[in-house]
């Protein structure tokens, strides 16, 4: 079987339509892992346009619940996400076990409950990030990436394809308070007035109530001043992480 990890960006979307072009073999199953946070622009185009396009070709995009997971933002004392923390006196990054526990597990379980025991499971990782690419560790559930394995594309291929089957570019996938987000994601999550800006907001001052030194933007600031002080800066560092459905995988 092959089942491609649906998230929702670039890489992943590009992976769809080559595969609608046949250009790649069609997958078995498309599954999303929904960890109940991603942003809204993700389910708008997973709707408006890959839903009813492989809807026509006898295939559907599975959305896992978050119910498959074990953990939720918390294990014990450690945080999932990887917040920024001024706990040392200086600001540092916490790791990241969010991916791991609300994708690539949830996912894995869903399969198994699906009675799946053998899968190439298909990666949206491009040719500029072949430093992820990491085997599964299991023998029933392998790593696949196609568009490093079998089409050779970059990033820009992938912007590339997606234009040339005529669907628009889709906006970056990720949850809405993401640490790894760049300082121009947050701008755009906070210039799109669509309510996960705030959620974002009020998570973070959920955080707080736990440990007052983990912030979600790497200014280490409350999000709302974070981004008002990014918005008067005209230098920015971009940290632009993959589409792909496991966050570092």
């Amino acid at each position: 079987m092959i089942a491609l990890s649906y998230g929702g960006g670039k890489q992943t979307i590009s992976i769809v339509t080559l595969a609608l072009a046949g250009k790649l073999p069609m997958p078995d199953v498309f599954v999303m892992a929904d960890t109940g946070r991603e942003v809204q622009t993700t389910f708008d185009y997973l709707e408006t346009h890959v839903q009813p396009a492989l809807a026509k070709v006898g295939r559907h995009v599975e959305i896992v619940s978050h119910n498959y997971a074990s953990v939720d933002l918390w294990r014990g004392d450690d945080l999932l996400l990887p917040a920024f923390t001024r706990q040392a006196g200086k600001l540092g990054k916490l790791p990241t076990y969010c991916s791991n526990e609300w994708k690539t597990r949830v996912i894995q379980r869903w399969l198994r409950d699906q009675g799946v025991d053998d899968v190439d499971m298909w990666i949206g990782i491009s040719l500029d990030e072949v430093e992820r690419m990491k085997p599964s560790g299991l023998n029933w559930y392998r790593h696949v990436y196609p568009l490093i394995d079998m089409v050779h594309f970059h990033r820009s291929h992938c912007v590339n394809q997606i234009t040339r089957f005529g669907w628009p570019v889709p906006e970056k996938s990720r949850c809405w308070m993401c640490p790894n987000q760049s300082i121009i994601e947050w701008r755009r999550l906070h210039s799109l007035r669509d309510g996960d800006f705030d959620k974002a907001v009020a998570l973070e001052r959920e955080l707080h109530q736990q440990d007052s030194d983990v912030y979600l933007h790497q200014f280490g600031e409350d999000l709302p001043e974070a981004v008002a002080r990014s918005e008067r800066q005209t230098a920015m560092t971009v940290f632009d992480s993959c589409d792909s459905g496991y966050c570092m995988v």
